[in-house]
């Protein structure tokens, strides 16, 4: 069978500015579904996904993913007519009546969250397509399966902790070949997502998607300042149960729709709201440290009591809080689980996934199976590259790599010798992951690294969040990791060994934490062979790494793109698939000689 699996919730921005003209930008992202994706399952395989941002360049779209649609069919030249299911990984049927309750609800509910709603925007982007040929499926039960079939283990416990999909926050499951049975839910009034993300809003950062700047101010703050504020605010209950009370304080209309109540709340308790120009103060900081052991705490909470309640040692997490691998980092170091797996895609583009193969798994065409990348993407095609290097063509200059060893030791070479090197493999998105194939590489030594970046990246508040890219291999030899522990490439944050702290000072935060990822050969073979060759030279198989955008712009997805912002920003070299960019005014460093590479000249 040929599945499409969707995200997203067409008009939900343009309902809040209909009704609520006056808001400030950021704060029509306080919104679902703002995820749009699409996911293509062959016969149980999951063979292409992609987001729609990557086709719009816009953050928290609120768009049709009808380019990410076609994307995924034409990687397997299908037309619509051969879908035989598609799958939206929304269902508010139960809802319908509480939505009706009121004029305003009812309208939004008839206008963007109804099946009838769904199938007016398929008509309109898909013409003909048959309407008995499209489901829905819960949100966390499409986030659920899209973590546990994607997992590659035959039983597991599934968390999906977000923000408030199909009225819920947090469900757990047991996931097994007899399907995926919950043992847990705690509603949207308690979703610790959503809390988290007013107060990102409250310091001055984008409701989901700041979440790195955010967890880099915790380790420079005093977790101690606003403890007792985060202790009473988010109380911890029997049976892994919480209660959220600043977020039940919204009882009208529009409290509801926009927690005017809770950020009137966080007013009075934290201090005045920062705007986004406004410089980080240590009171920002202190908050943030807060929030962060706040979160650590909830996770831990959560996911103890459904591991007793599961009777497992495996955990699946996905969800938005999914994304903080601070929390992450703390519920590996708590020994609660053996493995913990973590989805490339974690928001709706991962729930996209799940709608697709689960109900591939309904029909018995799909298994648990680990996908930790989608290494069959296609390619940029080669008339788009040609088309980008003509229109910068008095621009840059172009030097094809012989080989892929050659590239390899060339990107470490420039690397190790403290260059800024972009990368982007001339893949499409597929995901979300840091280690994708668009990233900026960097010496991980350099104690200002970060503020090279900030600047270069035009970051606001000065500095760049970064990782650390790390070989499986040599994982255990600069960070201090569990024995025994299965990382399976998530991004978790984890203590550097105190005797290499200085030596990994660009990636090593201010309580002696790091982020990382560790790169296997099997899922990243050329990044992988990348940090092999860094090893040689420099003895740690570990490079700095980050996204490939500027700030506030969606990850490079296209040559165009990828020429466009390395001629923006000023870094000196790109890597685009095969070749290597320069500025025309630029020579090759020193670097490639030393690395003894002359055929490019």
């Amino acid at each position: 069978m040929h599945i499409l699996g969707i995200g997203g919730l067409p008009g939900v921005k343009a309902f809040k500015r209909f009704h609520w003209p006056n808001l400030d930008d950021r704060e029509y992202a306080i919104s679902l579904g703002i995820d749009a994706a699409a996911a293509l399952v062959v016969n149980g395989e999951l063979i292409i996904a992609a987001r729609e941002e990557s086709f719009n360049r816009s953050l928290q779209t609120e768009d049709f993913p009808a380019n990410a649609i076609d994307y995924c069919l034409s990687t397997k030249n299908l037309g619509s007519d051969e879908i035989d299911l598609l799958v939206h990984c929304f269902d508010y049927s139960d809802y319908e009546g509480l939505y009706l309750l009121s004029k305003r609800s009812a309208e939004f509910y008839r206008t963007v969250l109804s099946r009838a709603a769904l199938l007016k925007e398929i008509c309109r982007h898909l013409p003909a397509f048959p309407s008995d040929r499209v489901r829905q499926i819960e949100n966390h039960r499409a986030h659920a399966a899209g973590a546990y079939l994607t997992s590659g283990w035959e039983e597991c416990l599934v968390v999906v902790i977000d923000g408030l999909g199909d009225g819920k926050s947090t469900t757990g499951y047991n996931a097994s070949a007899r399907g995926l049975i919950e043992i847990k839910e705690i509603a949207a009034y308690d979703s610790i997502a959503i809390f988290y993300s007013l107060v990102s809003v409250h310091l001055g950062f984008n409701w989901q998607g700041d979440e790195w700047h955010l967890m880099d101010l915790a380790p420079q703050g005093d977790a101690s300042r606003f403890r007792a504020f985060f202790e009473q605010s988010v109380q911890l209950r029997e049976n892994g149960s919480i209660l959220i009370a600043p977020l039940r304080l919204n009882r009208r209309s529009g409290d509801r729709e926009n927690y005017l109540a809770t950020r009137r709340y966080l007013l009075d308790y934290l201090g005045p709201k920062r705007l986004p120009p406004e410089q980080i103060q240590q009171r920002h900081k202190d908050v943030g440290a807060g929030l962060q052991e706040c979160v650590n705490r909830v996770l831990l909470h959560i996911c103890k009591h459904l591991a007793e309640t599961a009777g497992e040692r495996r955990i699946a997490l996905t969800g938005q809080l999914a994304l903080n691998c601070s929390a992450n980092g703390h519920l590996l170091q708590s020994g609660i689980f053996e493995e913990v797996y973590i989805p490339t895609a974690t928001g709706d583009d991962g729930a996209a996934i799940g709608a697709a193969l689960y109900f591939a798994w309904q029909k018995e065409e799909a298994t648990s199976l680990r996908v930790p990348t989608l290494q069959g993407a296609p390619s940029y095609p080669l008339e788009e590259i040609q088309a980008a290097y003509g229109r910068f063509a008095r621009q840059i200059r172009i030097k094809p790599f012989a080989s892929i060893d050659e590239k390899c030791r060339m990107v470490a070479a420039l690397v190790a010798a403290d260059h800024i090197v972009a990368w982007d493999a001339v893949r499409k998105a597929s995901g979300r992951s840091l280690f994708s194939d668009r990233s900026i590489l960097a010496d991980p030594s350099d104690p200002v690294m970060r503020e090279r970046l900030g600047v270069l990246l035009k970051e606001p508040i000065g500095s760049r969040p970064v990782a650390a890219a790390v070989t499986t291999e040599q994982a255990s030899r600069w960070f201090e990791l569990p024995r025994g522990i299965q990382l399976n490439g998530a991004v978790l944050t984890v203590p550097v060994k105190s005797s290499f702290q200085k030596e990994l000072t660009a990636v090593t935060q201010a309580d002696g934490t790091a982020r990382i990822q560790t790169i296997d050969r099997r899922d990243h073979p050329e990044l992988h062979r990348i940090l092999r060759e860094v090893g040689k030279l420099t003895g740690r198989e570990i490079v700095l790494t980050t996204p490939f955008n500027v700030a506030g712009r969606p990850v490079v997805d296209s040559p165009l793109d990828a020429l466009e912002v390395f001629l923006q920003i000023g870094i000196e070299y790109l890597v685009l698939g095969d070749d290597l960019i320069l500025r025309t005014e630029n020579q090759v460093s020193q670097a490639v000689t030393a690395a003894s590479i002359t055929s490019l000249g």
